[in-house]
């Protein structure tokens, strides 16, 4: 199987959304259709339900998909500790990234990285849990993490610099009565069942018990857009890929969330990440 298009089918998995994973991919639309049935041929079995208003994985493709990540963490863990060792530093990035987080300023960056470092071609994204980004981080199997600011990164070994702001909102479906307001409090939502998208920790931050716990961004999306409750996350990382019955209000009060790119402080970078930290300074 061709492993670019895994690593596509994965990436489009995580969102269930072409357009949006063709932009992230810098390749059209058409293409990505085109790689994805490609796969699905050689698989003998389709990944996804596709009608003009929804995409979702099929139950052969969320059976598929921890397999591709296995496939694509295999591939990463052999080019960075066997294949790179043995060549000069090559274009390749590999970055661990928050479930949380928007990877739009890392795209963004890579193409403003084009112009000095014009063989950089292949930027590869591993979404988990913040735990497993510090292990990649350490052992090597990442060469930049993006995550929340936390305790967990206050390590001499770390070094950082700012990535994005963002704010938390609700994700409801546009049908209930608090979906006409342009911001929401917790106490609004007190009475709501609440959809809690499961990470490391199984504690909830908010005001009841989640009547479900969502595997995915997808997921927590797909229940809000069902009715079945609101779920909150970060604005950045949804506001491309919000099903149409669904809408995003402000949570207030809430603090902003900080988000940095980590990456190791004694060891030597490449040129590609130098690049990118080098971008990621500037436009901040």
């Amino acid at each position: 199987m061709e492993i670019e298009y895994i690593r596509q089918f994965a990436l489009l998995a995580r969102d269930c959304h072409f357009q949006s994973a063709a932009d992230e991919l810098f390749i059209s639309q058409s293409a990505l259709s085109k790689h994805i049935a490609a796969l699905e041929k050689e698989l003998g079995q389709k990944l996804f339900h596709r009608t003009t208003r929804q995409v979702e994985l099929t139950d052969f493709g969320r059976a598929f998909l921890p397999y591709a990540e296995k496939i694509i963490g295999v591939i990463n863990d052999c080019e960075t500790n066997l294949i790179a060792p043995c060549q000069k530093a090559g274009p390749s990035l590999h970055v661990g990234v928050s479930p949380f987080v928007s990877v739009s300023r890392l795209m963004e960056g890579k193409m403003a990285c084009l112009g000095t470092v014009p063989s950089i071609e292949t930027m590869v994204f591993t979404e988990t849990s913040s735990e497993q980004l510090r292990k990649g981080l350490k052992s090597g199997r990442f060469q930049l993490v993006i995550d929340g600011i936390g305790p967990m990164w206050e390590d001499a070994a770390f070094a950082a610099v700012p990535y994005m702001q963002d704010h938390l909102c609700a994700l409801i479906n546009r049908s209930h009565p608090l979906a006409q307001k342009e911001t929401v409090s917790l106490h609004e939502l007190k009475s709501l069942p609440y959809i809690h998208l499961f990470t490391e920790t199984d504690a909830s931050p908010f005001l009841s018990e989640p009547v479900l716990i969502a595997d995915t961004v997808p997921q927590a999306l797909r229940a809000a857009a069902e009715g079945r409750g609101f779920t909150v996350l970060p604005y950045a990382r949804v506001k491309k890929h919000l099903p149409e019955n669904v809408i995003a209000l402000r949570l207030v009060p809430s603090p902003d969330l900080h988000f940095s790119a980590y990456y190791l402080r004694h060891v030597q970078r490449g040129e590609a990440l130098n690049a990118l930290l080098r971008y990621l300074l500037k436009s901040e």
